[in-house]
């Protein structure tokens, strides 16, 4: 974007009070908002047809591939005769001490007539490795083998320096490469030397295999991606004749195409893409030899393998630069050039994905408001995430079927685009890397690995804490960032994209993290520490993950009013020290367990921060999920049940949510673990614990004590046995006896969920008859728990002979009984039946799936917990839809903010949002039921708002019933615009002011005008001052003069108004107040030593403010105005928070660049305040000049504002403010 600097024209000396004169500012060349806001939607297009135009490249090589015969490659029939070509070996070495002698004995077992076979050892090592080689070397040459160790001096070049270092020492016609870590078979040179009988075969490729496939499972996900090159990309480009590459070992070079092509350059760190290239364009051709598999080993730590991917992302892009030109203007076919295009360009899919995401935040903060669409290509880009998101993996399931294998033995390849995902950045790094050609050739080092068990972190050669992992974590970090803010906004598909990046770049992350400890823990503390950091690592990463996707789902929306039921006890139990509930008085239902521990919470984190207590609840939900995994009878169990457990929809989103429920089962779950462990005080504290959290555990403790009484019964052992066998349950037992004794919580509790019952059927919320509310329990909540179910029951089968009795005891048995006693609650009417209920017996459920899983082959395993993460991603919307539901009432509490009177309501989410202290909070429960009594109670507790749900059973319905129909009566006016309130599938709401006299009004929840704000501050601070803005009930008008505030130039000076007087003109639907101005007081200027005086009044000015939803309507009569003025002003004025100006045909100005009086030519001006995410805007008016201000000097200048300057011939105006949401 080209900026333009000018002087802009000097203005005029405007009507200001502050006597300081306007200054010069450069202007910039004007962008309007919109290209600005579709910037991110155009690049996002353009990514998504690049990544389209690369998936449906890897599709179309994967049908190719499947489509292919395997047809191993037959060289032509040739009776050497004893002349078989002379071939050199070529093994470049730097630094392999671990593996050096291994390549070497292969190679030199190489069958092959001794007379035309050479070794060259390329040894640039600069340790160890050189004696290592040559006492091989020496062996050999003992037994008859024509073996060079040459040594350079230098790395100049390096591997390709050394390749061609030893093709000068050589007369081969044939030249084999092979790297250290390789192993090549016996017949490897019998098996690719006839293929050069072509002519015009210029290189011919082997496949690779692994030697340490099994070693782990990010040994095993590299082997899939090295599959897919060698089986699906380059058997088709081979076949169909496109260009491939060399892979730089595990081939054999014609020399003279080596030669032809111009030789080894060190230009790029891919010398052998590079060269392959290059003879291609000569005219040579490539052989692959699909059939023949020479084995490597893979890198067994993720900062190797960063290591190895950068230098080979590096390199393809240097040779992309290099390359794509003459490809391109080359000869070849229009499909062979696309072809090598594609294939020189593949790891630029990476940072474009990593662009697309990085324009996610724009594009939701541009697009994601009410009223704003996405545009349709990225609104319907799907398909566009659909293929590239499926095309790899169908790759690499090609792949392995090709390679002999059962097709699902791929299925685990999806968690390789997690780490390509993780890998992006690090590709990023190395375009930036590739723009200068060459640069250091950092090996990846390998350490004789070849099957699991075998250590390596006590080696040579291996660096941990690579700084880039940082990078990547912090990246992570940004990414999850995103993903709460897309679901909010109900755009799941970017939510999806970038909690997959979020992923990998945690994966990645935590995975060098774990490398570093273990490293420094093994040469630290020794291999015994060690062992139990290893023993500990699956444990620990497992959980993290699961405390990173339950901490994701907790950013969602609180979907439960219950949710702000608790956090109200919590937070008036935190402010006044009691347990009480400001609305419903619901101590005597809810226990205090949970309150007394989020109190805790909210006087650490502060009295407003829910989200404390929704973290609070994903932390307890992974407490569960470790019982689950202390629970299980080994690890593998483990593993697949707390994997059911966390990804299951119920499990992950309750735990999000600020409620008893995880509490109750980490408690739970603990209780029973140390019972089965025989731990019994324990187990009976934390089951006391339990029982005075939630009258739910007393169902479980009972079950538990009953089942434990009728064995002991049935047993033969001693009466101190039986007794022992149930007084771990005493102290909860005493427990629930007291507070039912005490406070009868469950029958309060019956009674309540009753009464609610009969509001909700006749609501139509749920069915009326106990069967259809089991329906819908089972076939709504039940599906989001269908494979813990349905796996469960076949699990408790298993479970049934090969676990422990304790375990039934304590875990299986009350979890079944507990369930079947919700059921019945539920069908009695007692119970709504919310899926909350199932909660506690998910872990149960986890471990029972678990057994059944256990059974079966890891692929059935990892295919169930595909399909409960599936489940949980189909269920998204569904849990939004609850906290959608809510946004009427949140509407309504924002609405209601702001003032300093009581809030009367019955519910604790409009209580939450009006952010009130809960002592300003109440409920209508103690209204009497006579209109007349009411209304003097609602006078006596000092009741300013009323936000009334319509739920027959709610006290204030039934009071005011014109009120519950949205007919506002005298004492009570509308507050806000009735329809920020009424939601879809949400509860009838109305919020109303009470009082005669109304100074305050919502313009849209949480931004309010306000007719007579707090005292003014500033150099202004003793003038009247017109409508100002408040947001979140803060007076945001800062040293501003307000909307609509006249001032009138005289001979002597500016007149200002010391005096105005408000009447309030609002009738039920409209809110208009009608405010006078005196223009009673002179001065702000030097001739009046920057000072106000007060003077005899020299007219009235009558302003009427009408205000609704999008804003503040103005209109300016004067009423009298002595004779002599000048110029009349208009001032519209709140404080410098609103830093960024733009306007018709202007620069948006922001911060410093928006200077104290810019002249305004366009037809409209709007003045934007990030930090207070409000924005306002003005239009112009005939016959008056605006100007556009601002300035920030504390403590006298804190103003931002679009002033009028109308001349002396002023009869009045109309105009309209218009508010928003910054966008």
């Amino acid at each position: 974007m080209a900026l333009h600097a000018m002087d802009s024209t000097q203005p005029a000396r405007g009507a200001r009070t502050r006597g300081l004169c306007p200054r010069d500012h450069a202007s910039l060349h004007p962008v309007r908002h919109e290209l600005i806001r579709l910037i991110p939607a155009a690049v996002l297009m353009m990514t998504s047809v690049l990544l389209f135009i690369f998936g449906l490249n890897l599709l179309y090589l994967t049908v190719q591939a499947l489509r292919q015969p395997h047809r191993p490659f037959r060289p032509s029939h040739h009776e050497w005769g004893g002349t078989e070509p002379a071939v050199c070996m070529q093994l470049p070495i730097y630094n392999e001490r671990y593996v050096a002698e291994r390549v070497i004995d292969a190679v030199c077992a190489i069958e092959w007539p001794r007379d035309r076979f050479e070794v060259q050892v390329l040894d640039d090592s600069d340790d160890e490795t050189t004696q290592i080689i040559a006492r091989r070397v020496a062996h050999w040459r003992r037994n008859g083998i024509h073996l060079s160790h040459v040594r350079r001096g230098s790395r100049t070049g390096f591997k390709a320096g050394a390749l061609a270092y030893g093709l000068e020492l050589t007369n081969a016609h044939f030249i084999a490469i092979f790297d250290a870590d390789f192993v090549p078979p016996s017949d490897f040179l019998r098996r690719t030397i006839g293929a050069f009988d072509d002519p015009v075969v210029g290189f011919a490729q082997a496949r690779w295999g692994h030697l340490d496939e099994g070693y782990s499972l990010f040994t095993r996900l590299q082997a899939m991606a090295i599959d897919f090159h060698f089986l699906v990309e380059q058997a088709v480009r081979s076949a169909r004749g496109y260009f491939t590459n060399f892979t730089g070992t595990a081939g054999v070079w014609r020399r003279m195409a080596i030669v032809d092509a111009g030789g080894w350059s060190a230009r790029t760190l891919t010398e052998d893409l590079d060269l392959s290239y290059r003879a291609q364009l000569r005219g040579w051709k490539a052989a692959y030899i699909e059939d023949l598999v020479v084995p490597e080993e893979l890198p067994v730590s993720v900062d190797a393998y960063r290591r190895q991917q950068s230098r080979w992302a590096t390199g393809s892009f240097q040779s992309a630069f290099r390359l794509l030109a003459p490809v391109m203007r080359s000869n070849a076919r229009v499909a062979v050039k696309f072809q090598a295009a594609v294939h020189l360009l593949a790891y630029g899919v990476g940072p474009v994905m990593l662009v697309q995401l990085a324009c996610y935040p724009l594009l939701l903060l541009a697009f994601g408001w009410p009223g704003v669409q996405l545009p349709w290509f990225v609104a319907d880009s799907s398909a566009v995430t659909i293929l590239v998101g499926v095309a790899p993996w169908l790759g690499f399931v090609a792949a392995q079927t090709r390679r002999g294998r059962r097709w699902w033995s791929g299925i685990p390849s999806l968690l390789c685009q997690v780490f390509g995902a993780g890998m992006s950045l690090n590709t990023v790094i190395a375009l930036s890397r590739s723009l200068r050609p060459g640069g250091v050739f950092v090996r990846t080092p390998k350490h004789h690995i070849v099957h699991a068990g075998q250590e390596w972190r006590d080696q040579a050669y291996v660096r941990v804490g690579d700084p880039r992992a940082l990078m990547e974590g912090f990246a992570g970090l940004g990414a999850l960032a995103i993903v709460p803010v897309a679901l909010a906004l109900g755009q799941f598909l970017i939510a999806i994209y970038a909690g997959m990046f979020a992923l990998g770049f945690l994966v990645v992350a935590a995975l060098s993290l774990v490398d570093f400890l273990e490293v420094l823990t093994l040469r630290r503390l020794g291999r015994r520490a060690l062992s139990r950091v290893q023993a500990a690592s699956p444990a620990v990463g497992l959980l993290g993950l699961g405390a990173v996707l339950l901490l994701v789902a907790a950013q969602l929306p609180e979907p439960f009013e219950d949710g702000y039921g608790h956090w109200l006890i919590a937070a008036n139990l935190a402010a006044t020290g009691h347990l009480h509930d400001p609305l419903f008085g619901m101590e005597d239902t809810w226990l205090p367990g949970y309150h007394l521990l989020a109190a805790v919470v909210l006087r650490i984190f502060g009295l407003w921060q829910l989200g404390a207590l929704k973290a609070l609840s994903a932390l307890l939900g992974v407490a569960t999920a470790a019982g689950v995994y202390a629970l299980a009878p080994n690890v593998r169990q483990a593993r697949t049940a707390v994997a059911l457990l966390v990804l299951n929809p119920v499990f992950l989103f309750t735990s999000g949510s600020a409620v008893v429920e995880p509490l109750l089962t980490a408690l739970l779950t603990a209780s029973g673990l140390a019972a089965v462990r025989n731990r019994m005080k324990l187990a009976a504290l934390l089951a006391a614990l339990a029982c005075i959290t939630s009258t739910k555990a007393w169902i479980w403790v009972a079950v538990a004590a009953a089942f434990a009484a009728i064995e002991a019964v049935r047993s033969r052992s001693a009466g101190r046995n039986r007794a022992g066998a149930v007084a771990w349950a005493v102290p909860a037992l005493g427990v629930l006896v007291f507070l039912q004794f005490g406070f009868a919580p469950v029958g309060h509790s019956m009674a309540r969920g009753a009464v609610e019952v009969m509001s909700a059927t006749a609501r139509g919320s749920i069915p009326s008859g106990g069967v259809g509310r089991l329906g819908e329990l089972a076939s709504t909540f039940g599906l989001a728990a269908l494979p813990l179910f349905a796996f469960g029951v076949v699990g408790a089968v298993a479970a049934l002979h090969q676990q422990t009795r304790a375990i039934w005891r304590f875990v299986y048995v009350p979890a079944a009984i507990y369930l079947v006693a919700i059921f019945g609650l539920v069908a009695a009417g007692a119970y709504s039946g919310s899926h909350r209920y199932l909660y506690p017996a998910l872990p149960a459920m986890a471990l029972l799936a678990a057994a059944a899983l256990d059974r079966y082959a890891g692929v059935i395993r990892l295919t169930a917990i595909g399909a409960t993460a599936a489940l949980a991603v189909a269920f998204v919307p569904v849990f939004s839809s609850f906290a959608n539901a809510n946004a009427g009432l949140v509407a309504a509490g924002r609405a209601s903010a702001g003032t300093r009177g009581v809030l009367l309501t019955d519910s604790p989410t409009a209580a939450y949002y009006s952010g009130r202290p809960p002592s300003q909070i109440t409920g209508s429960r103690a209204l009497p039921l006579d209109r007349t009594p009411a209304l003097d109670w609602i006078r006596s507790q000092h009741v300013s708002e009323l936000v009334l749900v319509n739920i027959s059973y709610y006290r204030a319905t039934a009071v005011f019933p014109d009120l519950a129909a949205g007919q506002a009566s005298p004492p009570f006016r509308t507050l806000g615009q009735e329809a920020h309130y009424q939601v879809a599938g949400g509860k009838p709401v109305f919020a109303y002011r009470v009082g005669t006299e109304l100074l305050t009004q919502s313009i849209y929840p949480g931004v309010d005008a306000c007719v007579e704000g707090s005292p003014g501050e500033g150099k202004t601070a003793s003038l009247a001052k017109g409508l100002v803005l408040e947001v979140a009930g803060r007076d945001v008008a800062g040293e501003g003069m307000g909307i609509g505030t006249p001032i009138v130039k005289y001979p002597d000076g500016w007149v200002y108004s010391l005096t105005a007087t408000t009447t309030d003109l609002s009738t039920a639907t409209t809110t208009v107040w009608k405010r006078t101005f005196q223009l009673d007081e002179i001065g702000g200027d030097a001739a009046h030593k920057y000072q106000f005086l007060p003077i005899e009044s020299r007219g009235a000015i009558e302003v009427t403010y009408t205000v609704d939803g999008s804003g503040v309507t103005v209109a300016v009569k004067p009423l009298w105005l002595a004779p002599g003025y000048s110029q009349v002003g208009i001032l519209n004025e709140q404080s410098a928070a609103f830093d960024d100006v733009a306007a018709a045909n202007h620069p948006t100005l922001v911060g410093a660049a928006f200077g104290n009086w810019v002249p305004v030519t366009g037809v409209w001006a709007r003045l934007r305040s990030t930090s207070l995410g409000v924005e306002w805007s003005a239009p112009a008016l005939p016959g008056a000049q605006m100007y556009a201000g601002r300035e920030l000097l504390a403590p006298d200048f804190d103003w931002a504002g679009l002033d009028y300057i109308f001349p002396a011939s002023f009869a009045g105006v109309s105009y309209h403010i218009n508010v928003q949401e910054a966008r």
